[in-house]
């Protein structure tokens, strides 16, 4: 009986432990929880920032001059503007300001100098949450949570329905390879899209902007890292995504860009040419010669494929 009694007091013992333990780890959880619940944000809003009751979604960079580090201007007094309903490219040298351009539009940093507005209206006079509402973003980088593709495609747009979902999927040209994965939109996708290819991902990013239906799109070479079949399929998607929305397309491949309304580019963070395809090439500066560097490669690499194919 003695060892019977303390065998039924040892386990208890035990679990007394634990629960220390696990309240011990609780605690410091808390502690880093709270510390990031009351952590301020380094945009805050202006005092009685507003959304308009309306408002026609073009964009203005209005002089602006930024810098991530104090003295070193990424942009140096960059100004120009998207219409409603337009379609801008923004073209240039790896290090000349395309992506932090791009990144000032939904406010993700705010400048030293100048303004971005929408429709007249200072960014950083407009309730952050009604900016981002207002923007969507295809990247190189596409980033997928850990989840589902349901999940990932409802991070857009929490409360849309199932319908709405696959009319999206369907206007990416995903919903075909969503259908053949095991378990259809209930698949998992694991860490940052780790068990899709590069094509299906991007596929999956234009299915959420679309899903959010925004008024300005911004594209960050979408099509960079797909093979030429995959960019066919996903430049038919783009093609309805941009259709009716203030649209800014990132680009280092000249082709797919040569229909957009204007051409900016950008050298060392300004604005050095501003105009259409057609007449900057005329000018003959430095859009001409990116132009011409692409064309000469493009038909170096055609050259190339046509010789192996020949082997």
């Amino acid at each position: 009986m003695f060892v019977f009694y303390l065998g039924q007091i040892y386990l208890p013992l035990l679990q007394l432990t634990a629960l220390g333990e696990a309240i011990n780890t609780a605690a410091a959880a808390t502690d880093r929880v709270f510390t990031l619940l009351d952590a301020e944000p380094d945009l805050p809003e202006r005092p009685g920032a507003r959304a308009p009751a309306t408002i026609a979604w073009s964009v203005a960079f209005d002089d602006v001059t930024f810098a991530y580090d104090p003295g070193h201007p990424v942009l140096r007094d960059l100004s120009f503007w998207v219409e409603p309903g337009e379609t801008v490219a923004l073209v240039g040298m790896t290090g000349a300001g395309k992506t932090t351009t791009i990144n000032l539009i939904p406010r993700l940093y705010d400048v030293q100098a100048g303004a971005v507005r929408l429709r007249g209206h200072d960014v950083r006079d407009l309730p952050l949450e009604f900016v981002r509402r207002g923007v969507a973003m295809v990247l190189q980088d596409v980033f997928l949570f850990h989840g589902t593709i349901r999940e990932n495609l409802l991070f857009a747009r929490p409360e849309a329905s199932a319908a709405e979902l696959i009319a999206a999927a369907r206007a990416a040209n995903a919903h075909e390879f969503i259908e053949e994965l095991p378990g259809g939109y209930d698949a998992l996708v694991g860490e940052r899209g780790v068990r899709l290819s590069g094509g299906q991902k991007q596929r999956l990013s234009i299915a959420r902007a679309l899903l959010r239906d925004a008024p300005i799109l911004v594209l960050d070479e979408a099509t960079s890292s797909v093979d030429a079949e995959t960019e066919h399929v996903i430049q038919e998607a783009l093609g309805r995504l941009t259709r009716g929305r203030t649209t800014i397309v990132i680009a280092h491949r000249l082709s797919p860009i040569r229909n957009a309304d204007r051409i900016v580019v950008l050298d060392r963070g300004r604005a050095i040419e501003i105009g259409t395809h057609d007449a900057l090439l005329a000018r003959e500066g430095a859009y001409a010669a990116m132009y011409r560097a692409h064309q000469a490669s493009r038909a170096w690499m055609l050259g190339r494929e046509g010789a192996l194919a020949g082997e």
